[in-house]
């Protein structure tokens, strides 16, 4: 008998499920299966709900006994954190964690399949912004099987001199020729000068995925494709020590991001599954690097990646700016943060469903998600006197304005690593509500900013923007590295 030490674990995300999301055991591959290096700390469990019976009667020898009865099986749930840890592959950015930020925001798997060039070259580009509407439309000879009216895509290929980021992002077709694609963006540009000059000197692709490579320099997630009720099928796999443990029909509910001061980047994520059983018999690693032995041979996965670099939150920046005026303070009024701590989450907010049957125990088999709740708080010194907008500013055009403004609007983007680093991480959020600083006072006064990143529809008149229930621009991640 041995006892089984957390040191030794390994943990797998994979994409090799059947229609039900139950883990295969045999046809692992590079492309379907990724290992993930987790901090001390991850869980996967799956409790059991009980239905118990007692009586209750008079006398001097009442009956005191009761029964108990296992009802039905909770969902799994499992939590690991991971770094971020974004990796220059020479023609793109990559990560270990890609995969979970596909989960999460996404119903497509990053695969080949989902990645289509549509046109090789000779493609020209067009861009135009109409009540609240962008839209890029690509003139060419183009491929345009596994693509649908409707479809939610992220461009990549453009070129611009100014505006490559907002061309080079996700988007729903709109029109579909052989010859012309209009592509309806998230998160277009409404106000000032008019994009122009777009060209496509090589490969114009569009994926499906939600996690894409759209230039060398960076890689890009985002909301956009996140309005399903089910999200990416997946299962994760835990070995501990020579112990195979298996998670069926996952789900990404949550992740965390969190830029402690002290801290290296990290995202907390959670989520849940139907079924978790032992597969010691069935997978296992195998001696060979990169490979799990599995019903049928050995099978290759993708490794950890041991050199990527690690991002420090101290070097962390924030930017945010009124996108409508609040009081006397201007739309387009920024204000300079420099962080102590915070944090971001993502919640899908997943619920799954389990049958009531008796006699049986009753399994979890499906699930759905609700409300994409994105949340984050920030914390920073109060800052007071002339010059650069800062926090005690804020709180004071907050403060100005707290009777009549029911939704104050703010873009904020958060560098975690430095906007002016090499490597980074950049999380935009074009429309975040925010609420009035709280004050808390210690030897050095200071705030937190609360805020919550809704969609919005854009507008070319000042002040004109406006939060919207069924818009999904809230969040865009770009994933940097030198």
């Amino acid at each position: 008998m041995a006892l089984n030490l957390v040191r030794n674990s390994r943990v797998f995300f994979t994409t090799n499920v059947d229609t039900y999301g139950v883990v295969q055991t045999s046809g692992f591959t590079a492309a379907n299966t990724q290992e993930l290096q987790v901090l001390d700390g991850f869980t996967f469990t799956q409790a059991t709900n009980q239905d118990t019976i007692t009586v209750s009667e008079a006398g001097s020898a009442p009956i005191r006994g009761q029964r108990s009865f296992n009802t039905s099986l909770a969902p799994v749930d499992f939590s690991m954190s991971t770094y971020i840890r974004p990796a220059n592959a020479g023609t793109s950015i990559t990560a270990e964690e890609a995969v979970l930020w596909n989960a999460l925001l996404g119903v497509n798997a990053i695969s080949t399949a989902n990645t289509l060039t549509i046109a090789a070259s000779g493609v020209t580009a067009a861009y135009a912004f109409a009540a609240g509407v962008g839209t890029v439309t690509l003139t060419g000879t183009f491929t345009t099987t596994s693509l649908a009216i409707g479809d939610a895509v992220i461009i990549s290929g453009l070129s611009h001199a100014t505006d490559a980021s907002i061309l080079n992002s996700a988007g729903v077709i709109k029109t579909l020729t052989g010859s012309s694609i209009t592509i309806e963006l998230t998160n277009p540009k409404a106000a000032g000068a008019a994009i122009t000059a777009i060209t496509a000197a090589g490969p114009v692709k569009l994926y499906k995925s939600a996690w894409a490579p759209v230039a060398t320099t960076y890689s890009y997630v985002s909301s956009a494709g996140s309005n399903f009720n089910q999200l990416q099928k997946f299962g994760m796999i835990f070995i501990v020590d020579s112990v195979t443990y298996v998670v069926d029909n996952c789900a990404l509910n949550q992740a965390v991001i969190d830029f402690g001061l002290d801290g290296i980047a990290t995202v907390a994520w959670s989520g849940m599954g139907t079924a978790l059983s032992d597969k010691s018999a069935t997978i296992g690693l195998a001696a060979a690097l990169n490979t799990l032995t599995a019903t049928g041979g050995g099978a290759q996965y993708t490794a950890r990646n041991l050199t990527a670099p690690f991002i420090t939150n101290k070097l962390s920046t924030v930017s945010l700016s009124l996108v409508n005026a609040i009081g006397s303070a201007a739309a387009g009024t920024a204000y300079a943060i420099a962080l102590t701590g915070g944090s971001i989450t993502i919640n899908n907010n997943i619920a799954y469903i389990t049958p009531a049957n008796l006699g049986v125990v009753n399994v979890p088999f499906t699930y759905y998600t609700a409300t994409r709740a994105i949340t984050g708080t920030m914390s920073a010194y109060m800052k007071t006197g002339t010059g650069v907008q800062s926090t005690g500013q804020l709180l004071a055009d907050m403060l100005a304005a707290a009777s009549s403004s029911t939704e104050p609007m703010a873009t904020l983007s958060i560098a975690i690593g430095g906007a002016s680093n090499a490597t980074k991480v950049v999380i935009d959020m074009p429309s975040a509500v925010f609420s009035i600083p709280t004050i808390d006072v210690q030897a050095v006064v200071s705030t937190t900013i609360n805020f919550t990143a809704e969609g919005s529809t854009p507008s070319a008149t000042a002040n004109g923007n406006t939060f919207a229930l069924d818009k999904n621009n809230d969040i865009a991640i770009r994933y940097f590295s030198a």
